[in-house]
């Protein structure tokens, strides 16, 4: 097996989309957060390796997930199981009153500029308070850097997120808004 294959299996991350809540126990979660506004409720997690978004408007949920796995915790409720390689754009509306967007993009770096990354990232994140996670890893994978930055509007929320990955010097980026359509 190449190098490459092994590095790409072991740091790329899958984007999972659902229309309903998932339960805390399926997700080994370091830290949390929860946004309350007139028109929408959402939980935000870092779980070991992504993030856990739900986001509920009215009747309607959508929760996103990003992580390491490649196939889905269940697929009762699974919208879209989207791998976020290279750099990935999706736009849908679900349920008629809750929009969804979202950019991701992956990267693979040098050692030399991921470690300086990754201490960017982390001087960042300190300074401006974010949400971060950080893990010691396991043999099969190795120290990760979460980091969320949330933007809390009245019929928005807007997070990016950060996910680096010491063993294989990948850093994932996305930014997703989920909006109440209004009217």
């Amino acid at each position: 097996m190449s190098n490459r294959t092994k590095q790409r299996r072991t740091g790329g991350l899958t984007l999972l989309l659902y229309q309903r809540t998932l339960h805390p126990e399926l997700f080994k979660i370091l830290a949390s957060e929860k946004v309350s506004r007139r028109a929408y409720n959402a939980d935000v997690w870092v779980i070991e390796g992504g993030h856990v978004i739900s986001f509920t408007a009215g009747k309607n949920t959508l929760t996103e997930v990003i992580m390491t796995r490649n196939e889905p915790l269940t697929d009762r409720g699974l919208l879209q199981n989207i791998p976020c390689r290279g750099e990935k754009y999706h736009e849908e509306t679900y349920g008629g009153t809750i929009r969804y967007m979202i950019s991701t993009q992956e990267e693979q770096l040098t050692p030399t500029l991921y470690d300086a990354t990754r201490q960017e990232i982390a001087t960042y994140a300190a300074k401006r308070e974010l949400m971060v996670a950080e893990s010691r890893g396991v043999p099969e994978s190795g120290a990760t850097l979460s980091v969320l930055d949330i933007e809390r509007r009245s019929h928005e929320l807007l997070v990016q997120s950060f996910h680096l990955f010491d063993e294989t010097q990948m850093v994932i980026k996305t930014q997703a808004i989920i909006e109440v359509i209004k009217g």
